[in-house]
C-alpha cells in the first residue's frame, strides 16, 4: 500500500495524465551493494561495488473482457558514486495481456537470458555465472565483444504464452538485436525461444537463440537445458550451453556446463556452483572452471546480507574472470592464463 501511495504522489508530482488514468502503479527494485577484494592474478585491489541495483516503475490498465495493457519502465541504479544516479535501460516495455498469454515490446530480456539467470546461485555476485557464458579466450576481459547470449534484445517483440498445467513456452523476436545493423535490412535481426515446465519441486527449461550478424561468417547459436529441483531445504540447480559459431566465426563453438546446490539452515543458506567452459573447437588452451561458495542470510524478508568467495582457473590462453561477468558492478582485466578470485561481503534490499 505505501508503495502505491509513493508512485501516486510521483505521478501527480510529474503531471502525467497517464499516470492518473492508470488504474494499478507500482514502484519496485533493489539497492545491492558489496565491498570486494579482487585480484586478477597479478595484483589485487578493494572495491566498493553496486551490483545490478535497479529502480522500476510499472502499471497495468483494466481494458475489459479479461485483457488488460501493461507497462514497465526500469533502469539500473548507479549506487557507489558520485554523478548520475540512473544509468542504463533494463527491462522496458508496452503491451497487452489476457486470457491468449502476453505480448510486449520494447527491451527486456530473452529466454536464453532468463534461463541462466533462473538458475544461477551467485545472480549478480562475485561467481555469477555469466563470468563462463558470455566470455570467451580471445577478447580479454568481459564486454559486448564477447557473444550475446546473456543480453537482452533492442528492438524486441515477444510472445508468452499462459501455464498450462506447468508448461509455458515464449517466442522474442528482434529486428535489431544490438543496434549495429541497418534499418533498411533485417541483417541484425536476432530470435530467442523458450519452453518451461514448472511444477511444485522441479523446474525444466530448453532454450534455442540466433543472431544473424553483421560481421563474420554468418549466425552465431545457442541451444540450452537447464533444469532445478527443491528437496525439503536442498535446492539442486544444472545448466548445459552449446554456442556455435560465436561472434560470426566459423568454427568457434563452446560447451559449458554447470552444477549448483544450496542448503538452507535457519534464517541462512550455505551455497556452491562449478562451472566449466571447454576450449572453443578452433582454439586450443581456451577454457576455464569456475567456482564459488558463499553463505546467505535473511535479516528479513525484504533484506539479505552474504559473503561469497569465487575463483577461476584459466587454461593458458583463456582470460575468464570471475568477478564482473554479469551484473557485479567490479571487474579486472584477466590476463590469459592468469586465475583470477575474489572475496565479497554484501547487502541487498528490495522494496
Amino acid at each position: 500500500m505505501q508503495k502505491k501511495l509513493i508512485a501516486l504522489a510521483l505521478a501527480s508530482a510529474f503531471a502525467a495524465p497517464a499516470f492518473a488514468a492508470t488504474s494499478n502503479v507500482d514502484i519496485y527494485g533493489n539497492v545491492h551493494m558489496s565491498v570486494d577484494v579482487l585480484d586478477d592474478g597479478v595484483d589485487s585491489a578493494t572495491n566498493v561495488s553496486s551490483n545490478a541495483s535497479a529502480f522500476g516503475i510499472k502499471g497495468a490498465e483494466d481494458l475489459g473482457g479479461g485483457l488488460s495493457a501493461i507497462w514497465q519502465v526500469e533502469t539500473n541504479l548507479a549506487g557507489e558514486r558520485r554523478g548520475s544516479t540512473f544509468t542504463t535501460a533494463r527491462d522496458t516495455f508496452v503491451g497487452l495481456k489476457g486470457g491468449f498469454g502476453a505480448v510486449r515490446l520494447g527491451y527486456f530480456n530473452t529466454p536464453t537470458k532468463e534461463l541462466s539467470r533462473k538458475l544461477d546461485l551467485f545472480n549478480n555476485r562475485i561467481g555469477d555465472t555469466r563470468n563462463v557464458l558470455r566470455s570467451n579466450a580471445s577478447s580479454g576481459a568481459q564486454g559486448s565483444a564477447n557473444n550475446a547470449w546473456e543480453e537482452r534484445f533492442d528492438n524486441g517483440i515477444r510472445y508468452d504464452t499462459p501455464s498450462f498445467s506447468g508448461f509455458s513456452a515464449s517466442v522474442h523476436y528482434s529486428t535489431n538485436f544490438d543496434n549495429t545493423g541497418t534499418t533498411t535490412t533485417n541483417n541484425n535481426d536476432a530470435y530467442s525461444l523458450g519452453a518451461n515446465y514448472a511444477n511444485g519441486p522441479l523446474f525444466v527449461g530448453a532454450t534455442y537463440q540466433r543472431n544473424n550478424l553483421t560481421t563474420g561468417t554468418g549466425d552465431e547459436t545457442n541451444w540450452r537445458l537447464g533444469a532445478g529441483y527443491t528437496m525439503g531445504n536442498l535446492k539442486m540447480v544444472a545448466l548445459y550451453s552449446k554456442a556455435q559459431d560465436q561472434r560470426g566465426v566459423d568454427g568457434a563453438d563452446r560447451d559449458v556446463w554447470g552444477l549448483g546446490a544450496s542448503y538452507k539452515l535457519g534464517n541462512g543458506a550455505i551455497k556452491g556452483q562449478y562451472y566449466k567452459a571447454d576450449s572453443e573447437d578452433n582454439t586450443t588452451d581456451t577454457g576455464a572452471k569456475m567456482y564459488v561458495v558463499g553463505y546467505d542470510y535473511s535479516l528479513s524478508k525484504r533484506t539479505l546480507a552474504y559473503i561469497a568467495y569465487a575463483k577461476t582457473k584459466n587454461d593458458a590462453n583463456a582470460r575468464f574472470s570471475a568477478m564482473g561477468g554479469g551484473g557485479h558492478g567490479d571487474d579486472l582485466s584477466i590476463l590469459a592464463g592468469k586465475d583470477p578470485d575474489a572475496f565479497s561481503i554484501g547487502m541487498i534490499h528490495n522494496f
